[in-house]
């Protein structure tokens, strides 16, 4: 080929090196494009300023909306191959959504209601289902519970919004505050400013408006941050991501970085977020239980001086319940978290916080043959979430009276 190009003729070299300029800065002025248009790189170095608002903004109506069913869930999205895909697939009914003013999922009750319970959380109480954990819930005990969850907030983000707003009043009974297990890493809960959330001070408003105050974020320019931040800003790298991971899988079998296909042994396919598998062996219940108990006690003290009960709801990881699909290697990885969730448990009820350990109880009921998560999310289905929602009234009912 390098003799064919030196004898060719110079126009033609010519040619051949005037379109490879053109196609080399075509690719390169569309990945800048998309970096900044698509990907919004600039949003994480470049403060957005808003200008100030001129009066309270009106709250929104209430929304609800008809959630078609669908076909195929979070990890079967992760998958580049369709075929491989559909094995996972599972069919989601249709369901009613409602959002309130606040932008939280709960159906329209007239005004100044008193809510019994408050369920505060994650994504895991808002699952692909027909109802999610506070209408179940509802349901079973004759009550209205507000569910003060949004998905991708973590364990402490609506804690803090919740008791910050004293949004509610009078205040509930009770908060049933869910805690996940890849998520009970002691020094995420210790660095929480939990006293002055009951002083209604918003920490996190101030250190973004002083964020604000600045030109620019110099650190996330740093070299060593631009090495991490191009590849995850370039469509180029997406492209050859997506295309690498077909033919990875479809050639050659090998599972993409976040999700991994199994065969459970009762349960058949199955498919696991990898992320939990590398995040789960790390917390060690030594190093984190007495942290985390710790810190969950002084919240539960602080809700006790309002007159709120707290009620902890732990909730296992898919792979823990289905532990028994993977690899050996996974499995004694994941050999700690029961240890970890039963040290939670323990502490707080030593501490006189009521707990709802569920790994125990989804882990019967799997081996009963009953399945309580979809093949192809992370998330329970429709039992799994009557299941929470019964052993969580075991315990809710009692501080009702």
């Amino acid at each position: 080929m390098l003799g064919g190009f030196e004898a060719a003729l110079p126009r033609h070299v010519r040619r051949w090196v005037g379109w490879g300029l053109v196609w080399w800065l075509a690719l390169g002025t569309g990945d800048w494009a998309a970096r900044f248009g698509v990907f919004r790189w600039q949003d994480q170095w470049l403060p957005v300023r808003h200008a100030p608002a001129s009066g309270p903004a009106p709250a929104p109506a209430v929304h609800r909306r008809v959630v078609p069913a669908q076909t195929g869930a979070g990890l079967t999205q992760m998958l580049p191959v369709a075929r491989i895909a559909d094995r996972y697939a599972e069919t989601h009914p249709e369901y009613v959504e409602y959002r309130d003013a606040q932008g939280y999922y709960n159906a329209p009750l007239p005004e100044g209601h008193r809510y019994s319970v408050v369920m505060v959380g994650d994504s895991f109480m808002l699952d692909l289902g027909t109802q999610n954990v506070a209408q179940a819930l509802g349901d079973i005990g004759g009550i209205d519970v507000y569910n003060h969850a949004k998905p991708g907030s973590g364990p402490f983000l609506e804690l803090s919004r919740f008791i910050i707003s004293g949004q509610l009043d009078p205040p509930p009974q009770v908060v049933v505050w869910n805690l996940t297990a890849r998520e009970l890493g002691a020094p995420l809960f210790l660095r929480q400013p939990v006293a002055a959330w009951f002083r209604h001070v918003n920490v996190w408003a101030a250190h973004a408006n002083a964020e604000s105050r600045s030109r620019l974020r110099w650190n996330l320019l740093a070299p060593s941050a631009l090495r991490k931040a191009w590849p995850n800003t370039s469509l180029t790298a997406y492209l050859a991501r997506q295309a690498w991971g077909q033919i990875t899988l479809g050639l050659f079998h090998a599972w993409p970085r976040d999700v991994l296909g199994a065969e459970d042994p009762q349960f058949g396919p199955m498919l696991f977020y990898r992320e939990n598998l590398r995040v789960l062996p790390l917390l060690v219940p030594e190093e984190n239980a007495p942290g985390i108990v710790q810190v969950v006690s002084k919240i539960a003290a602080g809700f006790r001086e309002q007159g709120v009960s707290l009620v902890v709801l732990l909730v296992p990881e898919k792979e823990q319940i289905h532990w028994r699909a993977l690899s050996p290697a996974d499995q004694r990885a994941l050999a700690g978290g029961e240890r970890l969730l039963a040290d939670i448990e323990q502490g707080l009820e030593a501490a006189g916080t009521p707990v709802v350990n569920l790994l125990p109880t989804f882990r019967e009921a799997t081996a009963r043959g009953q399945r309580l998560y979809w093949r192809d999310d992370t998330h329970w289905n429709d039992a799994g979430i009557h299941l929470a929602a019964e052993k969580l009234w075991d315990v809710v009912e009692p501080l009702l009276k």
